[in-house]
């Protein structure tokens, strides 16, 4: 039935059909004609678990530790010792820095092509690695292991190939698939490219009957990068690039260009833990006497209750922001016990520090953003994060601020309605109109949108700004114990739209996910993240969970968590760690087949 309704369908499908078919086959024979080359691997290399990929059937290899830029490091090395060993020259070539993925890429002169597969194929046959052919738009078409033998002919003629490892967890969870690894691009010269200039590559603008005459001795790129497809002979003097550091390339490669981010970015996160008995008497002492501003559900207990949310929020930090400078924790005389306050990168600040000694004790976490801008030795530029918010897959400082360090906004495809502020709606909503008569007031604008809940791109000199205005409602929200409808969006809805007005901010498109605790889409949510949904962040949000539902997502999401961050970041104190649950299956502790070994 499905074959018959696709055969039907419009124009088009039939040919994608036929090809995904040809795809697969074509994987299939592939890996019934290695199959005793893939069983020696297996046998003579420790920590290789098969995985698949697709159609593709491929081994991963377990590791101990993980972090997307070591990863991307470790390729990049293998390349090269290959490369060098054969005395076979090549040069750093500059990927997109707005990419997330912190993938290099090498580019070779391509009569070194052979030379190149045949040392490849020698030296990492035994390492479990994989080589696979890149399409136009940089995903990996197809692939095989090198242990395979004899490559495939769409591998050996592949303009760009794509070698490392599939890294695996210790419950054999993907954690850097085909989209990581080390690129190599086949450059030709001039000459040997004018064949084919009319048509392929497109963005030649010399007709290609001219292209031997004018870029004869030039090298040609199989592909776009940021700075020049064409390196003719005078452009091609030796450098060594800066990031990666030592790295042989030419120079203008080696410049920094103008989208590049080279000031510092420090990440800011509150948390408390309400269930601690201290902290809830004293919030339920000044609860009694703050009731009624507020629905019940943003003064709730779920408001306050750690799911140990903060420790894997950090670990997703470390694996998939190595850029952060420093971070720096946010709490009310409290840090977790499986913190370490000493840790290299940390630093633990009190509310006492930032907040005014007669708005204390604050149970608000507006009233908290409106004074994170005071936090010493806090970076111009930071990154505001909840403790409920994750990073899902490497990104890069790009991704937050532009080179010449205007913000990147967050904002929400959700509007914050009209109508006065009204204690029914969610907090966001009121906190975001009182925002909105701001930004009118000052600047004559009118806000409509709220800001999705992901890291929030934060410039203190907008935050000082605001604050030396003297603003009634930012000065209120500072001494707003519990959330209130008179309250501002300080870090969010405030600050945001003041940049903005102010140029120094510019909408961006965030890939993001919600996920509400306790709610019947909840686990069909946590499923797609963990088969690797394409969003770059999620939020575990906690609005207001029922009692009787509280410990059944409490045990969700930390199987969730563990597994989809399992090592620890060294803001850990490491005899505290956890165990792995779900390590001895891959079917996962829930056994429906979720945590599949693919890659995402």
């Amino acid at each position: 039935m499905e074959i018959r309704h696709r055969l039907a369908g419009p124009a088009g499908t039939l040919h994608t059909l036929l090809v995904r078919l040809r795809l697969w086959a074509s994987a299939r024979l592939w890996a019934l004609r290695s199959a005793r080359a893939r069983r020696h691997l297996r046998a003579h290399t420790r920590g290789l678990r098969p995985v698949s990929c697709g159609p593709l059937r491929l081994y991963g290899r377990t590791v101990a530790d993980y972090t997307a830029a070591d990863a991307a490091a470790a390729d990049l090395g293998s390349v090269s010792h290959l490369l060098e060993t054969a005395g076979i020259p090549y040069f750093l070539v500059p990927s997109d820095p707005r990419d997330g993925a912190p993938r290099h890429v090498v580019g070779v002169e391509e009569s070194h092509r052979d030379q190149v597969l045949e040392r490849a194929a020698r030296h990492l046959a035994r390492t479990g690695g994989y080589v696979g052919a890149v399409g136009p738009d940089g995903d990996v078409t197809t692939a095989v292991l090198w242990a395979d033998g004899r490559l495939p002919r769409a591998l050996r003629r592949a303009p760009v190939l794509r070698t490392g490892v599939v890294r695996l967890g210790p419950a054999g969870q993907v954690l850097g698939g085909l989209e990581a690894g080390c690129d190599i691009e086949f450059w030709r010269y001039g000459r040997e490219s004018a064949a084919t200039a009319s048509t392929d590559p497109a963005w030649l603008t010399v007709p290609g009957r001219q292209l031997a005459d004018v870029f004869g001795t030039a090298l040609i790129a199989p592909r776009r990068n940021p700075v020049s497809e064409v390196l003719p002979v005078t452009a091609r003097q030796p450098a060594r690039s800066a990031a990666p550091r030592g790295v042989p390339t030419f120079a203008p490669f080696a410049e920094p260009g103008m989208h590049e981010v080279r000031f510092p970015i420090d990440a800011v996160y509150t948390w408390v833990d309400g269930d601690e008995p201290a902290m809830a008497a004293k919030r339920r002492a000044h609860q009694e006497r703050s009731a009624g501003v507020i629905a019940a559900r943003e003064t709730g207990a779920s408001r306050y209750t750690s799911h140990d949310e903060l420790r894997y929020a950090l670990r997703s930090l470390r694996m998939y922001a190595g850029f952060i400078r420093h971070v720096y924790l946010v709490t009310d005389s409290q840090i977790p016990d499986w913190l370490d306050p000493e840790a290299e990168g940390l630093t633990v600040v009190d509310h006492r520090e930032i907040l005014p000694a007669d708005a204390l004790p604050v149970f608000n976490s507006h009233a908290i953003e409106s004074r994170l801008h005071h936090i010493p030795g806090l970076s111009e530029r930071y990154l505001y994060f909840n403790d409920d918010v994750f990073i899902n897959r490497p990104v890069r400082a790009e991704h937050f601020f532009y080179g010449n360090g205007v913000a990147r906004i967050p904002l929400s495809p959700m509007k914050l309605g009209v109508g006065a502020p009204h204690p029914l709606e969610p907090a966001p909503n009121s906190a975001g109109k009182n925002a909105r008569e701001v930004i009118r007031r000052f600047h004559g604008r009118y806000v409509t949108h709220k800001s999705l809940h992901t890291p929030h791109p934060q410039l203190m000199s907008v935050m000082r700004e605001m604050e030396s205005h003297g603003i009634e409602e930012l000065e209120r929200t500072s001494y707003s114990r519990f959330r209130s409808v008179g309250d501002v969006a300080p870090v969010s809805t405030l600050h945001h739209h003041w940049a903005i007005a102010t140029g120094r901010a510019v909408p961006a498109d965030y890939r993001y996910r919600y996920v509400q605790l306790g709610t019947e889409d909840m686990e069909r949510r946590l499923d797609r993240l963990a088969a690797g949904e394409d969003v770059d962040f999620f939020c575990l949000n906690d609005v207001d969970t029922a009692p009787a539902d509280r410990a059944a997502a409490h045990a969700a999401i930390r199987r969730f968590l563990e597994r989809k961050y399992p090592f620890p970041s060294r803001f850990e104190r490491r005899a505290q760690t956890p165990s792995h649950p779900g390590a001895a299956g891959a079917s996962g502790p829930r056994g429906r087949g979720i945590w599949r070994e693919t890659c995402p």
